[in-house]
């Protein structure tokens, strides 16, 4: 039975905002290839194994849309882990995040941010969690779109 007599289902409302949260025209989120991992190497050592400062993954992704108007403003998260190399050390390794709307060859919105990470004394890993929380694009674009997100090295000036 589809239908039991029950009242329909509320629409879901976002409690920092009170709007309504776009369920069904919220597009997916998706790995761009080849920017799941980040790797830094010292100084003149691409490609060396010995070499590697840090290494940096993206496990997973999730993301919730509100319209505002003709607007759509979507959260998008995504949660990894880095990893000391062997030429690593404790500290604050600063990766390099991007967020990117795409609608066919469109690109509706693209901000390159760095999320920094602390990875602790005496701990080669740790995990992360990266929110852009002002993915904003033309609703009207919602059921075509993709969102994207991954590792970017730069430069931070380009879509």
């Amino acid at each position: 039975m589809l239908n039991s007599g029950a009242s329909p289902q509320q629409q879901a409302i976002d409690p920092a905002t009170n709007a309504a949260v776009v369920q069904g025209a919220c597009p997916t989120v998706e790995l761009r290839e080849g920017t799941a991992f980040y790797r830094t190497y010292e100084k003149g050592g691409d490609g060396d194994p010995s070499k590697i400062i840090h290494q940096a993954s993206i496990a997973d992704t999730t993301r919730q849309c509100v319209v505002n108007g003709g607007q759509i403003t979507a959260t998008v998260v995504a949660s990894g882990r880095v990893v000391a190399g062997p030429a690593g050390k404790a500290g604050q390794v600063d990766i390099p995040v991007r967020v990117a709307v795409i609608d066919g060859e469109n690109v509706l919105y693209s901000e390159l941010q760095k999320q920094p990470v602390f990875l602790p004394e005496n701990q080669p890993t740790t995990q992360f969690v990266f929110t852009n929380a002002a993915v904003t694009f033309p609703a009207s674009a919602s059921r075509s779109a993709k969102i994207l997100i991954g590792f970017d090295p730069g430069p931070y000036n380009t879509p």
